[in-house]
């Protein structure tokens, strides 16, 4: 991203790729900006069939002052968290690291065509941290902006699994409040380092896939060899 408060200039659009269709309509809103669709279904059903998959890796609900308390999630790539849980010291996990899978990547198939569809549509050269979240009705992550190595080097793209009307996405910039309720399939790019919460007053959960990826098309700064 170009700034923290704005979405920036778009070096290039996300192309179709595999089960990607790419978004032909106007963007309407700045901190959100649409980039097209995928197909959710399989993944959801896979979701609903393994309910031991939730919840396997709580440090993001359970460490002191976190936004996350109130809901669960599913790790499927990130640092490689052994070392830091058998030494019950957490430093530095956000830290710089080359990211691995974690086992519900073999568990859950139907990511594989939507990640790496995902990945050649915005042309990235590298996949980072994966995250699939659950909000139950009546609950919400609190309103907060992320910081850390991740968050500076990555773009993260949302993907909608499941959200009913009521499942609100709202973030906040220099020039105000905008709210997001996406539907199933939908995949928005979003910079987290803007404050933003998510509030479920919908009847169902709201479930949703998080992939990051570092890519020049959104106006990241590039990284690479000295001339």
């Amino acid at each position: 991203m170009s700034a923290a408060n704005d979405l920036g200039p778009v070096a290039a659009a996300p192309r179709a790729s595999g089960v990607f269709r790419p978004w032909p309509g106007a963007q309407a809103l700045r901190q959100f900006r649409r980039l097209g669709d995928v197909p959710v279904d399989n993944l959801r059903r896979q979701l609903a069939a393994q309910p031991d998959l939730w919840d396997r890796h709580t440090r993001r609900k359970t460490a002191p002052g976190t936004p996350h308390a109130r809901m669960s999630d599913i790790w499927v790539r990130y640092q490689d968290d052994r070392f830091f849980r058998a030494a019950g010291d957490w430093t530095g996990f956000n830290d710089r690291h080359v990211p691995v899978w974690y086992p519900a990547w073999h568990r859950l198939p139907a990511l594989r065509p939507i990640i790496f569809s995902l990945m050649a549509a915005v042309e990235a050269e590298m996949l980072c941290g994966v995250l699939i979240t659950r909000i139950p009705s009546g609950e919400g992550i609190e309103r907060h902006a992320d910081d850390s190595w991740h968050v500076q080097y990555t773009d993260k793209l949302y993907v909608s699994i499941e959200s009913e009307p009521g499942a609100i996405f709202g973030a906040e910039d220099g020039l105000g409040i905008e709210c997001l309720a996406p539907k199933p399939g939908e995949v928005w790019l979003f910079d987290n380092r803007l404050p933003h919460w998510v509030e479920n007053k919908s009847q169902g959960d709201r479930i949703t896939l998080i992939v990051c990826v570092r890519t020049e098309m959104f106006g990241r700064p590039r990284e690479g060899a000295s001339p």
